[in-house]
Parts: C-alpha cells; sequence; structure tokens
C-alpha cells in the first residue's frame, strides 16, 4: 500500500520544505483530481504511514551501515559515496509524504489517543533521524505551507531534539488514555503497553546521544526484552504489492545476488571470540559457495573475484581483511567501487535474520526467489539488545553494571535470532552459545579499558544487523570500535560527520544552503575522535 500523500497532489505537500509553487496554484484550496482528506479515514492514513516508516527507516538504516562497515560500502571517497541527490527521496518521505500524513491524520483522530500516539512515536524517529544525518532541519516551520510559509527555516537541531521527546511524551500520555486501537497495528497489534515502552526507549536513545544519563536514567519504563522490540514485520508477496523485506528482494533475484556483504563484518563474526565463531553468523548469512577463488584452497578466477589473483595489491597492513574473510563468504571491501562481474550466484546473500531469508545449511546452493523464509523478515526499530548495549555505554563499559548489561545484550541477540523466521534454533544446530559467552567474558575481564570499547561496539554492531542508524551515532559518539577495516582508497577524504542536505531541499528552499563538506557536526557530537 502507498503512502497517502497524493491526497495533497498540487503543491500543498511540495509546499512543506521542498518548493514554492506559481501564485495561481496557492488560490486553489484542494485538487479537483485528487481524493479530499474529509473522505477518508484515520485508518487510511495510518496504514500508509506505518509501512512507508518501516521502509524509511530501513532505508536509512542502510546510509548509516555504509558507514559504520555493517554494510559494505561502494566509493572511495567519503564526500562522494552519497551525493545530495541520494536524499531527495528520503526527505520527501519524510516532509511531504509522512509528517504531513501524520498532520492530517490526527485532524481526523482527534478522539482515537491510540492513533495519535502511533503518529506521534513515528513522528518524533522521522525527526530524531532527520537530525542525525543532517543536523539543523526544519521543524518549527514544516508544516507551514497553509500559513504562507514557502521557504522554511532550518530549526536547530537542539530544538528538533527537544520537540521530538515532547512528541514521545504525548504519545504516553495517549497511549495511557486508552480507547480503541485502530484497524491495523503493525508494530504491536493493539498493545498500548509496548508503544509506550518503545516511546521510553526512543527517549533514551535522544538523552544518551546528548549525553543527559540523568534524564536517561530518569526513563524507567522501556524495551527491556525481545517481547517488547520495536520493529516492522515484513511478509512474502512479491508483487503488487511487494511486501518482502529490501534485503530479501535485492538478495534473491533471478539473476543472483544484488548485495555485497561487508568484509569486514563477516571476518568480525568469524573470528568470534578465541577461536569461537559468532553463533549468529549463519543465521545472518547464506554463502551460496563453499570456496572463494584465491582463497580457501581454490584457484583463483579473474573474471569474478579480481582480487583473489597472486599478487594482486593489497592496501592493508597486515592482519586487516582483504578482498574475502575465506570460508566461502563471499564480499567486498570498504569503499571498493570496482565494476561489478558475474558473481551473482557465488556471493553471499542475506539469511534469515533479519531478511527471510535463507538459513546457511551448509548446502552451498545458489538461491532465488522464495528461498528460506521468503522475505518474511524485521526492519528493526528499536531493540532490548541495543537498548541493554545503550545501558552499559551510560554506566561505564568497565564498570559492574556495565559488564552485566554488555552480556544481557548478548543473550538478548542471540535469543531473538535463534529460531528466525523458521531457521533451525541454535541448539537443534548444535551451536554452543554458553561456549562463546564465557570466552567473550574471559577476553573482556583480562581485556582493557580501549579494548572493552572495541568488544561493546562490536557485539552493539552485530546486535544491530538490519540498522545502522544507531551505530553511525555511536560510532560518532564514541569513536569505536578503532579497529576497523579502513577505506580501500589510502587518501579518502575526512569521515562523514553529516550528510549532504538533499538537492530538493536546498535547490527549492532559499532559506536553505548547501553544506560546503561533510565535516560539520549535528549538535550532539561533541567528540572528536579518529574515524576512519
Amino acid at each position: 500500500m502507498k503512502s497517502m500523500n497524493k491526497f495533497f497532489a498540487i503543491c500543498l505537500g511540495s509546499l512543506l520544505v521542498l518548493s514554492s509553487c506559481e501564485t495561481a496554484d496557492l488560490e486553489l484550496t484542494t485538487n479537483p483530481n485528487a481524493l479530499d482528506p474529509s473522505q477518508a479515514s484515520a485508518d487510511f492514513f495510518l496504514n500508509g504511514i506505518q509501512e512507508d516508516f518501516a521502509s524509511w527507516a530501513h532505508s536509512f538504516g542502510d546510509v548509516g551501515g555504509d558507514f559504520a562497515r555493517i554494510n559494505y560500502m561502494s566509493g572511495r571517497t567519503y564526500a562522494n559515496v552519497y551525493s545530495p541527490n541520494s536524499f531527495d527521496g528520503r526527505w520527501s518521505s519524510a516532509y511531504r509524504g509522512m509528517l504531513e500524513d501524520i498532520r492530517l491524520m490526527n485532524a481526523l483522530a482527534a478522539e482515537r489517543p491510540y492513533a495519535l500516539g502511533m503518529g506521534e512515536v513515528m513522528e518524533a524517529y522521522i525527526y530524531l533521524t532527520l537530525v542525525d544525518y543532517f543536523g539543523d532541519v526544519p521543524q518549527a516551520e514544516a508544516l507551514d505551507a497553509l500559513n504562507g510559509v514557502l521557504n522554511p527555516n532550518a530549526s536547530p537541531g537542539a530544538d528538533v531534539y527537544a520537540h521530538a521527546i515532547q512528541k514521545l511524551d504525548n504519545a504516553i500520555a495517549n497511549f495511557n488514555i486508552g480507547g480503541g486501537a485502530p484497524a491495523n497495528d503493525f508494530f504491536y497489534k493493539g498493545d498500548a503497553s509496548k508503544w509506550i515502552k518503545a516511546a521510553g526507549s526512543l527517549k533514551k536513545k535522544a538523552y544518551l546521544n546528548t549525553g543527559n544519563t540523568s534524564a536517561y536514567n530518569g526513563v524507567s519504563n522501556y524495551i527491556k526484552t525481545n517481547a517488547d522490540d520495536f520493529q516492522f514485520q515484513w511478509g512474502t508477496n512479491a508483487a503488487q504489492p511487494d511486501t518482502r523485506h529490501p534485503f530479501y528482494r535485492g538478495s534473491y533475484t533471478p539473476t543472483g545476488g544484488g548485495y555485497y556483504m561487508a568484509n569486514w563484518y563477516m571476518k568480525t563474526m568469524m573470528d568470534g571470540i578465541d577461536g569461537v565463531r559468532d553463533p549468529r553468523i549463519r543465521y545472518y548469512f547464506y554463502r551460496q559457495v563453499q570456496e572463494v577463488p584465491g582463497f580457501d584452497g581454490a584457484e583463483p578466477d579473474e573474471e569474478v573475484l579480481e582480487c583473489g589473483l597472486e599478487g594482486y595489491y593489497n592496501p592493508y597492513a597486515a592482519g586487516v581483511v582483504f578482498c574475502s574473510p575465506g570460508g566461502g563468504y563471499w564480499g567486498r571491501d570498504h569503499g571498493n567501487d570496482n565494476g561489478i562481474p558475474p558473481d551473482g550466484f557465488q556471493r553471499t546473500l542475506h539469511g534469515s535474520y533479519p531478511a527471510g531469508g535463507k538459513f546457511d545449511d551448509r548446502s552451498y546452493a545458489s538461491q532465488k526467489n522464495g528461498a528460506g523464509a521468503g522475505g518474511a523478515g524485521v526492519t528493526p526499530i528499536m531493540l532490548s539488545s541495543w537498548q541493554h548495549f545503550m545501558d552499559a555505554e551510560v554506566a561505564g563499559i568497565g564498570t559492574a553494571a556495565g559488564t552485566t548489561a554488555v552480556l544481557a545484550g548478548i543473550a538478548d541477540s542471540m535469543s531473538k535470532v535463534s529460531g528466525f523466521a523458521g531457521s533451525p534454533s541454535m541448539a537443534a544446530e548444535s551451536i554452543d552459545v554458553a561456549d562463546y559467552t564465557a570466552k567473550f567474558t574471559a577476553a573482556w575481564t583480562a581485556a582493557s579499558t580501549a579494548e572493552k570499547g572495541n568488544m561493546w561496539a562490536k557485539q552493539y554492531w552485530i546486535a544491530m544487523w538490519g540498522n545502522g542508524t544507531d551505530a553511525y551515532n555511536a560510532y560518532r559518539r564514541t569513536g569505536y570500535p578503532s579497529d576497523v577495516q579502513p577505506n580501500i582508497e589510502p587518501q579518502p577524504g575526512a569521515f562523514p560527520l553529516s550528510m549532504w542536505y538533499p538537492n530538493n531541499y536546498t535547490a527549492r528552499n532559499s532559506n536553505a544552503t548547501q553544506k560546503s563538506d561533510l565535516t560539520g557536526k549535528v549538535f550532539w557530537n561533541t567528540q572528536s575522535h579518529n574515524l576512519k
């Protein structure tokens, strides 16, 4: 189902922050070719908002995952990985789509606090995310087109954060009022208590970014178990509409895998702890081949993996993964922007978690649409495992409380992944989670403070598979992990501390100015880490 922003196709939406209109257009109060909002229902709006929100959160999670090395990033020069045009669709979806639809829905749902609360939680997440990636963005004047504000000014990021936190407080109040749930609550199936916990966790996320540990600790009702995870469930329909997980759509195609996995991320999970491989790796990734050319004892093959040739230039220092982690895992290095060879049926694919793909049962066979769970995966927005790692950061990574929180985060992540989307449980696969945890605990105990920081971040990153926004935030906030694979380009330029403003914002808003570079920090980023 598509977003309902088509109700205001004539400029009402585009006036928000993206463009100006001719004077004659301003005299039209309704679009004669579109359905009038008075003919719609709050439920109709809410259905579209929820689905757009899931896709939008996933899309931004991909951006953060690229820079955090959770995903493979193509582009040797950091400033050119994403262009201003790259964000046009995301920007439009936020302002002209979801935020405007939430405003219109609110007018129809004035006596329905549950629906209002859902909209407020999603609005808060949208604004927090916009600030996290861009910095100052329109908020106070963003939806004022009807009042003649055609070129809204950007609000300071701190003010937008404050607005988002207030929206979360409003949402909690609305959910506490009670009342009937909408016809379709795609996240919590009509359970207001879980929405309240999600709002609490998003507040804690905002307070963590801003360094307000007192306010962070003051939030007591939040996501603490997997049962309360804030996530969107995808389906298996392949067309009209395609309800499959976005990762699945790109991995299980007639021509093979459309994604490359990040070599550093796979190698981190392969290495595991003290020789014990991370138990989640077979749920995250499906290997289509048992051997990678030039690795695993297999003959090199220039046609599909040029960097596997003997003597091929390796720009990395000893010990840094290059070209492939081996073990049948076929991905790419950070920043590799080489051409695409015919390797679609050899690349490593997204597995059962979170994409609803195929569990790695060591069958090493090419996969197409329908394999595994058919795309019935999830897009995570906020998970209990993430919350534990956040708690560890606030408590102090090296403290006793921090250690307890890290172990809780690992445990929740393991539990969530095991048996996901019809895959076998870790117990059924004789995967010894207890051994991995014991090895981690021993290594953690012996580690220095800096080493603990790296271990914390890597476990946090692994738990965040499926949405890298908070990894990008944490990397800028803490500088951990400090031992990530560098860009394959020796001189990639400064690491992006924020993103380019979208072209459709700066080109059509006379009060908007494009950034000169990507070194400008968002307001909460007060650190100066050496980010690679």
